[in-house]
């Protein structure tokens, strides 16, 4: 014996295997992670609705009445006005009432910016208004305050960013809970509470004409099939032209009270496409949507979040909207029927 002691070490051989069982580990595990880490912002988001639809409901208990979608004032132009969004009428029930009191003594004399200016004021983004599972629209010049949930005007399209005193069309009432400058109370939902959409997920947006996130212009069609032809047929991910400008994203002016930038219809199942009837401020068919996988969350008007499948019956997409539908059922399936307050409909979710 030579008295020296052989030591022995990995071979290069037993060290990529060792590497490579490391590799298959991580690559197990890290779904699991991933999906953990989305239940965890889906949650969230659920909880995130929940809240929102309680201040709402705190909202009708203090004035016997759900807010309008938005309401109009004079622009700080004093030649314009505007609608400012119930996104803005909530804050105090939501924890904000410093903002909305600071939002407030800024509009003594009945005036307030523009909802997309770049007003101090505006640029604050609220936790309760986004959803963790979303992303940021990539383009913040005139998108300043972020909302991913939306109210629901219905299964309504054709007058759904009108108000009741429009001198075009006197007395025209949306199907669903919400509308520019309408207040109406509990009592209105004769569908039911437990069977009446009141908020809904919508993405911020991403590329112009992406699906979800984007939004289809010049749609004059008064029935889904309309926009649903706006689907790539070479891609369906993206709409085809023209689309909204990555400037003006529907997730990207929550103080905003119009349809197109705060509100959702119940005509097109979640995620799929979205569409305007001109450039800016008129009927919008928009889709609820989410990042989650299959669908969207919604809040009823009872307070309870429900998620909506992305293949929810939605009856015949060539249906025309009426421009006053009045007490009809929905022609658009229970996703229709949903989202009307008193269509006298039998539907409901499982």
């Amino acid at each position: 014996m030579n008295g020296h002691r052989h030591q022995r070490a990995f071979t290069l051989v037993e060290l990529l295997v060792v590497i490579a069982i490391i590799g298959v580990l991580i690559a197990l595990l890290l779904p699991a992670v991933q999906g953990a880490r989305e239940a965890a912002r889906r949650t969230q988001c659920i909880n995130n609705l929940k809240q929102i639809a309680i201040a709402i409901h705190s909202y009708h208990d203090s004035f016997q009445r759900f807010p309008a979608l938005g309401v109009r004032t004079i622009a700080a132009s004093g030649r314009e006005f505007h609608f400012y969004s119930w996104a803005m009428m909530v804050l105090p029930y939501l924890e904000q009432k410093n903002l909305f009191d600071d939002v407030m003594s800024a509009a003594r004399d009945g005036s307030l910016p523009a909802p997309w200016s770049s007003w101090a004021r505006w640029n604050r983004e609220l936790p309760p208004y986004m959803c963790p599972s979303d992303l940021p629209p990539p383009n913040r010049t005139r998108s300043n305050a972020l909302l991913n949930y939306k109210a629901c005007v219905g299964d309504d399209y054709l007058q759904n960013h009108l108000t009741p005193n429009d001198p075009k069309v006197p007395g025209v009432q949306n199907r669903g809970i919400f509308q520019p400058e309408r207040w109406i109370n509990i009592s209105y939902i004769l569908d039911g509470t437990s069977n009446t959409v009141m908020l809904g997920e919508m993405v911020l947006g991403g590329r112009p004409g992406e699906i979800p996130g984007g939004v289809a212009l010049n749609v004059t069609a008064a029935n889904p099939a309309g926009c649903l032809a706006r689907i790539d047929p070479t891609n369906p991910k993206m709409l085809t032209p023209p689309v909204q400008d990555e400037t003006r994203p529907v997730g990207g002016r929550g103080w905003y009270g119009l349809p197109n930038f705060s509100a959702f219809s119940t005509m097109i199942a979640p995620n799929g496409p979205s569409c305007l009837y001109c450039a800016d401020g008129c009927e919008f068919m928009g889709a609820a949507s989410s990042r989650h996988p299959g669908g969207a969350n919604v809040a009823m008007a009872d307070g309870s979040v429900r998620f909506i499948s992305q293949t929810i019956d939605t009856g015949n997409p060539a249906a025309d909207d009426l421009a006053s539908p009045g007490f009809r059922a929905s022609p658009w399936g229970v996703w229709g029927a949903l989202g009307s307050i008193s269509g006298g409909e039998a539907a409901s979710l499982p």
